[in-house]
C-alpha cells in the first residue's frame, strides 16, 4: 500500500514541472518568433542608408595651410546622390562625412529635411575655399541653408565638428576620391 502511494505523489509532482515548463513555453514561443522577425526583417527594412568610404576630405587653415583634421566621405555627384545626401541616418562616427561634386560653381542651397542628425554644413567654391558655414543645422528643419557665394563642393559633418576641429570660413579643403 504504501508503495502504491509514493507512485501516487511522483506522478503528480512530476506533472507540476511540466505545466509550468508548458505555461513558460506558451510566452517564450511568441517572444522568441517576434525577437527574430524584428532583427531578419523590420531592422533591416530601415530607411538608413549604409555609409560608405568613398574618399576623404582634409581641412587646412588658410594662412599656413596646416593640417586641422581629415575625414572619411561617401560622396554625392549625382542629382540621386545629392537630394538623397544624409537624410535617414541615425549616427555618423566623428570622423566621417559626406561630400558633394556639383559640376561647377554655382549659388547653393541644402536643408535638412528627413535628415535626424544636427550637421555642420560647408560650402567651398572650386579653388577650395570654404565660403560659407552653417553650424549646427537643426534636424527635420525646411529652411533654407544657402551658400553666401557661387560654390562647387559642399561638406557636411556632425554638427559641431567645425568648432571642435578649428575650421573657420576662408580655411581650404582637399579632397581625394577613391575609384568608384
Amino acid at each position: 500500500m504504501s508503495n502504491t502511494k509514493n507512485t501516487i505523489k511522483r506522478k503528480k509532482l512530476s506533472k507540476t514541472p511540466f505545466w509550468k515548463t508548458r505555461k513558460v513555453l506558451i510566452f517564450l514561443i511568441p517572444a522568441a518568433v517576434f525577437i527574430l522577425i524584428y532583427f531578419l526583417y523590420l531592422k533591416k527594412g530601415s530607411n538608413e542608408p549604409e555609409w560608405v568610404k568613398e574618399g576623404e576630405v582634409t581641412f587646412l587653415n588658410k594662412d599656413t595651410r596646416q593640417h586641422l583634421s581629415k575625414i572619411d566621405v561617401e560622396v554625392a555627384m549625382t542629382p540621386t546622390e545629392r537630394s538623397q545626401g544624409l537624410m535617414y541616418r541615425t549616427q555618423m562616427d566623428e570622423e566621417k562625412g559626406m561630400l558633394f561634386i556639383f559640376d561647377r560653381d554655382e549659388m547653393q542651397s541644402f536643408w535638412m529635411k528627413n535628415t535626424i542628425i544636427p550637421l555642420d554644413i560647408l560650402f567651398i567654391d572650386s579653388k577650395g575655399v570654404i565660403n560659407t558655414i552653417h553650424r549646427n543645422t537643426v534636424p527635420y528643419s525646411e529652411r533654407s541653408l544657402p551658400s553666401k557665394v557661387k560654390s562647387q563642393f559642399v561638406v557636411e559633418v556632425n554638427g559641431g565638428y567645425c568648432s571642435r576641429h578649428g575650421i573657420n570660413e576662408g580655411d581650404l579643403i582637399e579632397y581625394k576620391l577613391d575609384s568608384r
